[in-house]
């Protein structure tokens, strides 16, 4: 027996065959990113993804010139805890493969803490700008609150000189 899905009513199972099909899940250590794409021509297909999953964004790719080539439109998504919500969800709908590589991306990472509201302050007096430490940034953070410029700047001022160490030594 054939089930038909009508237009409208397209689920997160719609999405985990569009996925095995065109999709594409990356994970580069490196530079820490991941990345969870589908890429076609037809974009209200694209567009429908973000409705039915609920996040990601659409990009569409411009038109090179080229009489035989259409345009095409990619969805991306690339946040840390909503990926890893959302390759848990069509886990179970994927083949063999794909649930290999879904696995080997996601394995071993865990979702990031919500990102915390940071009160505003003026300048504390505790670190000069001119000055070289993170002790500044970090204790604004610990109270739960968004770095004064002097401390941002002596923050900056320490990645600086810890970057120009450490590729130094690792050239």
């Amino acid at each position: 027996m054939i089930h038909y899905m009508s237009k409208t009513n397209k689920t997160i199972e719609w999405f985990a065959g569009l996925f095995e099909g065109e999709g594409t899940i990356y994970r580069n250590d490196k530079k820490r990113h991941l990345f969870m794409t589908v890429g076609m021509t037809d974009g209200d297909v694209i567009r429908n993804i973000c409705t039915v999953t609920g996040v990601g964004k659409v990009y569409e790719r411009k038109f090179d010139g080229n009489l035989n080539h259409k345009i095409t439109y990619a969805w991306t998504l690339s946040r840390r805890n909503d990926l890893i919500e959302l390759a848990n969800k069509i886990l179970p709908y994927m083949g063999e493969r794909r649930t290999l590589s879904i696995k080997k991306v996601i394995k071993g990472l865990s979702k990031l803490p919500e990102k915390r509201n940071l009160k505003v302050v003026s300048n504390c007096g505790f670190i000069k700008p001119t000055d070289c430490t993170s002790k500044g940034a970090k204790r604004h953070l610990n109270k739960g609150e968004k770095p004064c410029s002097d401390c941002a700047s002596a923050n900056r001022n320490y990645l600086r000189q810890w970057r120009l160490k450490f590729y130094k030594a690792n050239p």
